[in-house]
């Protein structure tokens, strides 16, 4: 868990519209503010696809009206440790993956700032980076909030809501 100190530091980060490296329930996350502009400055970190979507974290159900989701039948799944869901917008054709997330340490900072973006910390294909030294050296310039090194290294389960199929 994050000390109360670090959960501060990283709360008025991402409102200041930083781009952060925190833990999750999975694997370490670079994270932001969840918003078109980030979701860009994200994938450009990562080389990927400016416009691959990006996992969202929340931190209780009610913030999925803040996505533009109506409940249905399986926000349930997102009780589940480590799954994520893929749910259709109500505004568009759009789709967007979610996740509640468990951590309390992570929940609080959510709380306080709404819903973020996180994807491994990683260049766009390559294994995701959980060591101190190499998330530090992934970007000199994203502050990285550390607690523990991750053994698990295994990124969210993803089903989509929509075709009814595991992704992953």
């Amino acid at each position: 868990m994050l000390s109360k100190d670090l959960i501060i530091k990283a709360t008025n980060a991402l409102i200041e519209n930083e781009i952060i490296i925190l833990p999750t329930d999975t694997i370490y996350g670079l994270s932001a503010i969840w918003n078109f502009e980030n979701e860009k400055r994200i994938n450009g970190l990562k080389n990927a696809n400016e416009e691959k979507p990006l996992i969202v974290l929340i931190s209780n159900i009610e913030q999925l009206s803040i996505l533009g989701i109506e409940e249905n039948k399986f926000v349930d799944l997102l009780f589940n440790e480590s799954i994520t869901v893929i749910f259709k917008t109500k505004s568009s054709n759009k789709t967007i993956a979610v996740r509640l997330i468990i951590r309390n340490d992570i929940k609080e900072i959510i709380e306080k700032t709404g819903p973020i973006f996180s994807t491994s910390v990683n260049l766009h294909g390559e294994q995701p980076i959980n060591e101190k030294g190499e998330l530090i050296n992934f970007d000199r310039s994203i502050n990285v909030y550390f607690d523990k090194v991750i053994t698990n290294n295994k990124p969210s389960k993803i089903y989509n809501s929509i075709t009814n199929i595991w992704v992953r």
